[in-house]
């Protein structure tokens, strides 16, 4: 009769620290992806100036001047919902 075989703790180790690391990794690049698609949909990053949407008339309009409602306005971490991008051309 043969004994049964089993894992080793050395396969059991490896194994643990190998999904700790696959973890880690996981979190890192989501973590840097969610900050890259923030900063690439501001306003900022297309060099646009965010005004006031009572302000349009005043200050985004002309011939060299661009309504951008789809890049994000930001007021400290959250987007400002009052506020619409203008970008220079």
């Amino acid at each position: 009769m043969k004994k049964a075989q089993s894992i080793s703790i050395n396969t059991i180790i490896v194994a643990a620290i190998a999904l700790v690391v696959m973890i880690l990794v996981i979190v890192i690049f989501t973590t840097n992806i969610t900050g890259f698609r923030r900063s690439a949909g501001s306003c900022q990053s297309q060099r646009g100036v965010c005004i006031a949407q009572e302000d349009i008339q005043d200050r985004c309009s002309g011939e060299n001047n661009i309504l951008r409602p789809e890049l994000a306005c930001y007021s400290g971490t959250d987007i400002d919902p009052e506020q619409v991008c203008c970008v220079s051309i």
